[in-house]
């Protein structure tokens, strides 16, 4: 059974021999680590294990014996760890994708094509009873976001607004101000908390990606047939994987090779299957030129 290294979000009886023991253990690179930021640790844990236990015994040839997986609560913590070659593998979306690549110098190396889908978009939403109508309606109204780390329910939806000329302003509940002319935006913490303040007018207005606006459980149909969209944001790809900085070449084209023929056996699709991953492919020439031209090279976590 893997190793599982959970920080940030759970204590463990005894925190400072696990770390020394994890250190030496790098640095031997007998131990192959994949990193998520996530605060749903345990459910994490079980769709991940599979997915680097895999990955660890078809890499025997380059010196690994064993996978671990190590999860974190923010991307600082994740940029920390990635510049200290604690992880070596992570599998992000897009924006998240482009911070690590600015902040901790990883490389992606391929595509993950998840949910039946390589590419995505968000859709933004009101009710259909708001009178609101185009994205320049929710001026001096309020839209939810899910929170600071969601490419498809935050910073995809946000840029797009910025780009059609809205000012958006994070605000505060229970009592939120919204600056003249401006648009506030609040975390709602959840996809299903998206739809739900929608629903009852606790927001006038929500972001979800194009999969979880027909997820029963993120946008139930009772709430979704009270609603319109008014916009959809251009595609993106979905997802990226990975690696950190400092990898030896040959650990790396490994690497890649495994993930582009893990769903060509049985054994393989079962790893995939937990994480809600179809396939890794090869990642086009120029992939992350959308995102650069939304955000920036220069995007950067919060203070």
């Amino acid at each position: 059974m893997n190793k599982v290294i959970v920080l940030g979000l759970i204590l463990f009886l005894n925190p400072i021999f696990a770390e020394i023991a994890y250190t030496q253990e790098a640095q031997k690179k007998n131990v192959v680590t994949i990193g998520r930021v996530t605060e749903k640790v345990f459910k994490q844990q079980k769709d991940t294990e599979p997915l680097i236990a895999y990955l660890a015994s078809r890499l025997q040839d380059a010196g690994i014996e064993r996978g671990e997986t190590v999860f974190v609560s923010d991307n600082k913590t994740m940029i920390r760890y990635l510049k200290e070659g604690k992880i070596d593998i992570i599998l992000e979306t897009p924006f998240s994708a482009q911070m690590y690549r600015v902040e901790a110098n990883v490389a992606p190396i391929l595509l993950v094509w998840k949910k039946e889908a390589v590419k995505y978009n968000s859709f933004i939403f009101v009710r259909k009873d708001t009178g609101i109508n185009r994205l320049e309606d929710l001026k001096g109204r309020i839209i939810a976001f899910e929170d600071e780390g969601s490419t498809s329910a935050y910073f995809l939806p946000k840029f797009s607004m910025e780009a059609k000329g809205l000012n958006l302003v994070h605000v505060n509940f229970p009592y939120p101000c919204i600056p003249e002319g401006k648009t506030g935006y609040v975390f709602a913490g959840s996809e299903l908390n998206i739809s739900s303040w929608v629903f009852f007018k606790k927001a006038a207005a929500g972001a979800l990606s194009c999969s979880d606006w027909y997820d029963q459980e993120d946008n139930p149909k009772a709430y979704r047939k009270e609603f319109k969209i008014i916009y959809k944001t251009q595609k993106l790809p979905r997802m990226f994987a990975m690696v950190r900085a400092g990898l030896e070449e040959r650990f790396v084209v490994r690497v890649k090779e495994e993930l582009l023929n893990i769903d060509r056996g049985k054994e393989g699709k079962e790893a995939l299957k937990k994480f809600g991953i179809k396939k890794f492919v090869e990642l086009p020439k120029g992939a992350l030129g959308r995102i650069e031209r939304l955000c920036g090279k220069k995007v950067r976590i919060s203070d």
